[in-house]
């Protein structure tokens, strides 16, 4: 990721607010328990994701699991909380002690727990979003949304879809 990306994330944070009422409309793609997860993340990942969610149908998506997955995709970053300088800190560690920061481990309450949740937030938000009710493909794209797509083997319809999940997040 870029430093202009970094930036633009970082004013996000700072500045991003969507209301209720904003996100509201969203019930037409996400049953009331997943959008109840929506709604627990920061309002920086709400916007994140709805970014990811308006790319992914601007170029034709219309895949109701995809979709879903992008409106989801960073809910276990609500485990933690991760907050912004954890996520400067985890930008930091990740590139400059790539070592260090898969090592990082973390009880709740302490300083490293928001590192590892950032670190392990999509498996994280599988969890959640599973006992959500999430489809197994939601499921699924969820987990795997952090993955290199050189190492999944998976049917070519899920990679697919994966692959468009990761191309809309890494630019938005």
């Amino acid at each position: 990721m870029g430093a202009r990306y970094r930036v633009r994330q970082f004013a996000l944070a700072l500045g991003a607010g969507l209301s209720r009422q904003n996100t509201d409309r969203l019930k037409e793609h996400l049953p009331p328990a997943q959008l109840e997860l929506f709604h627990s993340m920061s309002s920086m990942d709400q916007h994140h994701c709805l970014s990811v969610f308006r790319a992914l149908r601007e170029t034709g998506h219309t895949a109701t699991s995809l979709l879903e997955a992008a409106l989801l995709h960073d809910v276990g970053k609500t485990v933690g909380p991760v907050l912004v300088w954890h996520r400067v800190l985890a930008v930091l560690t990740k590139t400059l002690a790539p070592q260090l920061w898969e090592r990082i481990e973390g009880e709740p309450g302490t300083w490293a727990y928001p590192l590892y949740v950032h670190r392990e937030h999509h498996a994280l938000g599988a969890e959640m979003a599973r006992e959500a009710g999430c489809s197994p493909e939601v499921v699924w794209l969820i987990a795997h949304h952090e993955d290199e797509l050189g190492e999944i083997k998976a049917p070519t319809k899920k990679l697919k879809l994966l692959t468009a999940l990761q191309a809309a997040d890494r630019v938005n």
